[in-house]
């Protein structure tokens, strides 16, 4: 506001005891001072009204962005749930379609079940082995034993066939 140094304060006061005189002088300098202080008071009250009020307002822009945000995020979680039941949908029918297709016979009634893959029943799941699927592999093989145990006596009468001198095969036999 004013702003005064030392040397004017000291020039007003030498004025105003010329002016009030020596005896006057404490009174009228303690009822400025409380005129300043209630002057100040009512200054802080008039801009802590005014933030008080640009804090209202704020508070008021915050609580309208807030409630936009939650309706946007309320479309979005409503447009993501209308999405993942389409694909809940679509996944459903796909399956539903593919069981029917596996069901089905793919060649017509013949009446042989060998026109019909897996002899005509429906494919079963096949667990995922731990083993990098040997132990599917050793049934494959356990099935297939018949034929190879045919196939066995063989495969010793070639290794006996030699010239018979020192027991070994005769050229072109494998061992």
């Amino acid at each position: 506001m004013f702003e005064l140094g030392w040397q004017e304060l000291i020039i007003l006061m030498l004025i105003a005891l010329i002016v009030v005189g020596p005896k006057d002088l404490p009174r009228i300098v303690k009822t400025a001072g409380q005129w300043m202080g209630k002057a100040r008071g009512y200054a802080r009250d008039f801009q802590r009204t005014i933030e008080e009020a640009a804090d209202a307002t704020e508070i008021d822009a915050i609580k309208k962005e807030i409630d936009e945000a939650n309706r946007e995020l309320s479309t979005a979680k409503r447009d993501v749930n209308e999405g993942a039941n389409a694909v809940k949908r679509d996944v459903a029918e796909s399956t539903d379609s593919m069981n029917k297709m596996l069901n089905e016979d793919v060649v017509p009634s013949s009446g042989t079940a060998a026109a019909k893959p897996n002899g005509g029943e429906p494919p079963s799941a096949q667990p995922a082995e731990a083993d990098g699927g040997q132990a599917q592999t050793a049934a494959s093989a356990a099935e297939s034993a018949p034929a190879t145990a045919q196939a066995a006596p063989a495969a010793p009468a070639a290794e006996t066939q030699g010239d018979g001198a020192d027991g070994s095969p005769a050229r072109g036999a494998s061992a």
